[in-house]
C-alpha cells in the first residue's frame, strides 16, 4: 500500500472532478494523498463529461503531469492526454477507476492488459443504468405514444385526432442482463410488459419479476426474436458480439418492431439496420451509439423520420460525478482493508 515515495498512497485524479467530489476523496483515510490540479486537465464541455476539450499545457506543465503520473499509486479515471504512453511512464499503476462500462476495447486495443499486467481496472458498471433505462422508457414510449407525430402535427398547427398504442403486454427482449439490464426490466415489468432476458452467464431473477432469462446462446436468440416488439441491446462489445445483430437477425424480427441500441454501434450491422429501415422491417431505431462516432454527416441514420439519434449521451447524468465519486470511495475503502475491489474488469472477457 505504499507509494514510491512515502508511506502514503498516492491518488491523481485524472479528469475533472467538481472540488467537493475531490473533498469526499480527501477525507476519507489519512493514509492517502490527492493529487487534484484542474489547471491541468482537459476541461469539461458539459456536466460529468470526462474526455473535455483539447487540452495544451505549456513544457513546465507537462513535465509537471508526468511527475504525477509517475508517482500516482492510483489513477481516478484513465488519464486522455498519455493513454498509449501510460505503461512506460508508470508500468507500476496500481489501481485505474474508470468512469464508463465499457472499457473493454480501450484495454484491448492499447494492449493494457499485457502492458500493465499487475494493474487491477475497475469499472463504473451500474452508475449509467437508471438513464440508460430511462432512455429506453423515452424511447418506447416515443414510438408507441407517437410523439414524433405529435411533434409534426403541432409545428404544421394541425388539429387531427389519432390512436396511439400501449406498451402493456408487449414484449421486450434484453440482450445483455448486467445492472443496465435488470434496471430495464424492472421498469418494463412495471408497465405491464412481458420481459425476457438474455445472458452470456448465469444470472439469477433476484427480485425482479421477469417473463424468462436465459443463457445466451444462438438458438434461444433465434427463439425469441421472431415475438419481440422491442429489441434492447445492453451487452458490451467484445469479439462474440461483434455485429451479433445483422440482417439475418432483424429479419426474425416481427415485421414493425424496434430497435434501441446503448450497448456500442458494432453490435450492430448498421448498413443491415439501414436496410432493414429502407424497406419498413423495422418501424423504427433509437440509437445511442455507432460504427464510427461522431455519426458521419453523410449517414442516411440522420435524415430518417422513424430513427432518434442521441450522441452517445444517454448515460449521461448531471448526478454521473457523484455516484462515481461515491463508487470510488468504496472501492478505496476496501482496497486500503486488502479486500476484493467492486466491479473488477475481466481482461479476458473483456468486461
Amino acid at each position: 500500500m505504499s507509494t514510491k515515495n512515502s508511506n502514503k498512497l498516492s491518488i491523481l485524479i485524472a479528469s475533472y472532478l467538481e472540488p467537493e467530489y475531490v473533498h469526499m476523496i480527501q477525507e476519507l483515510d489519512k493514509r492517502i494523498i490527492v493529487n487534484y490540479h484542474p489547471y491541468l486537465l482537459r476541461q469539461p464541455r458539459y456536466p460529468a463529461d470526462h474526455d473535455g476539450h483539447p487540452i495544451s499545457r505549456t513544457k513546465k506543465q507537462e513535465e509537471q503531469w508526468i511527475q504525477l503520473l509517475k508517482q500516482a499509486d492510483i489513477l481516478f479515471d484513465f488519464d486522455q492526454t498519455h493513454l498509449h504512453d501510460l505503461p512506460e511512464i508508470n508500468p507500476d499503476i496500481k489501481w485505474i477507476q474508470a468512469t464508463s462500462s465499457g472499457i473493454g476495447q480501450l484495454i484491448d486495443d492499447l494492449n493494457y492488459h499485457t502492458r500493465l499486467p499487475n494493474t487491477i481496472f475497475t469499472t463504473a458498471s451500474g452508475i449509467h443504468a437508471q438513464p440508460l433505462a430511462e432512455f429506453c422508457l423515452l424511447s418506447m414510449l416515443m414510438h408507441s405514444r407517437k410523439l414524433t407525430y405529435m411533434m409534426n402535427r403541432q409545428s404544421q398547427k394541425h388539429w387531427e385526432r389519432y390512436a396511439g398504442n400501449d406498451l402493456l403486454e408487449k414484449t421486450v427482449l434484453i440482450l445483455g442482463m448486467g445492472k443496465i439490464g435488470k434496471r430495464i426490466a424492472e421498469i418494463a415489468h412495471t408497465l405491464g410488459m412481458k420481459v425476457i432476458g438474455i445472458t452470456r452467464t448465469k444470472s439469477h431473477r433476484g427480485n425482479i419479476q421477469i417473463d424468462d432469462i436465459v443463457i445466451d446462446t444462438s438458438k434461444h436468440l433465434y427463439k425469441y426474436l421472431n415475438k419481440t416488439d422491442y429489441l434492447i441491446l445492453s451487452v458490451p462489445h467484445t469479439p462474440q458480439t461483434d455485429k451479433l445483430i445483422g440482417e439475418t437477425e432483424l429479419n426474425m424480427l416481427p415485421k414493425g418492431a424496434i430497435l434501441i441500441n446503448i450497448a456500442r454501434g458494432n453490435v450492430v450491422d448498421e448498413q443491415a439496420l439501414i436496410k432493414s429501415l429502407y424497406k419498413g422491417q423495422l418501424d423504427g431505431a433509437y440509437l445511442d451509439v455507432f460504427e464510427k462516432e461522431p455519426l458521419p454527416k453523410e449517414s442516411p441514420l440522420w435524415s430518417m423520420p422513424n430513427v432518434l439519434i442521441s450522441p452517445h449521451s444517454a448515460s449521461t447524468s448531471i448526478r454521473e460525478n457523484y455516484l462515481i465519486t461515491e463508487l470510488f470511495c468504496d472501492n478505496l475503502k476496501l482496497y486500503l482493508k486488502n479486500q476484493p475491489l467492486i466491479n473488477v474488469f475481466n481482461t479476458k472477457r473483456l468486461y
